[in-house]
């Protein structure tokens, strides 16, 4: 499942009105998962709430149909762009298996740039095509995408003082909305 942040708040990237956003959405996806778990639970199966632990929810997002993996390295979701949080509940109930979806994101980030540009950390690569290359220790080897070195991005935050979404604010996806 997505949660959508607050567009107008995210804008203000790397000021703490977008940090903000960000903590207000993963209030509500905790709320959320935790409700449609319960729900699932009270049809009779098993139900596991999860946030940012025990998956990678990205490539989770990406095979259930969500979005596609952006050069940012984030989810981007034909409804919202990279301005969501993701959620997602492991269970037994018998559900229709989805397919990922492919709307142009990987095409469009190829000469786009505009994440990339506006990343004051320097974490995310320039390079016209995805590889395999990884940039930093936190990169799972083996996956085509442009890798973003997750170390710059987190001293960029630990020198702000706060998260930055300078990278969701500048996406073209995100300002269709």
């Amino acid at each position: 499942m997505t949660v959508k942040m607050d567009g107008s708040a995210i804008k203000t990237s790397p000021a703490f009105t977008a940090c903000a956003a960000m903590g207000l959405a993963y209030s509500k996806m905790a709320f959320i998962v935790a409700c449609m778990a319960e729900f699932i639970r009270n049809l009779g199966y098993t139900a596991i709430p999860i946030g940012n632990d025990k998956a990678l929810s990205i490539p989770l997002a990406i095979d259930a149909g969500l979005g596609q993996l952006g050069r940012n390295g984030l989810l981007i979701t034909p409804e919202y762009g990279p301005c969501v949080r993701i959620c997602k509940v492991f269970t037994d109930l018998p559900l229709n298996v989805d397919k990922a979806i492919d709307f142009g994101v990987t095409e469009f980030c190829k000469t786009c740039n505009k994440c990339a540009e506006s990343c004051g950390a320097e974490a995310i690569q320039k390079g016209k095509e995805p590889s395999f290359k990884i940039q930093c220790p936190s990169n799972n080897k083996g996956i085509l995408r442009w890798a973003v070195n997750h170390d710059k991005c987190y001293n960029f935050w630990i020198k702000n003082g706060g998260e930055c979404s300078n990278c969701i604010a500048s996406c073209p996806f995100f300002n269709k909305k």
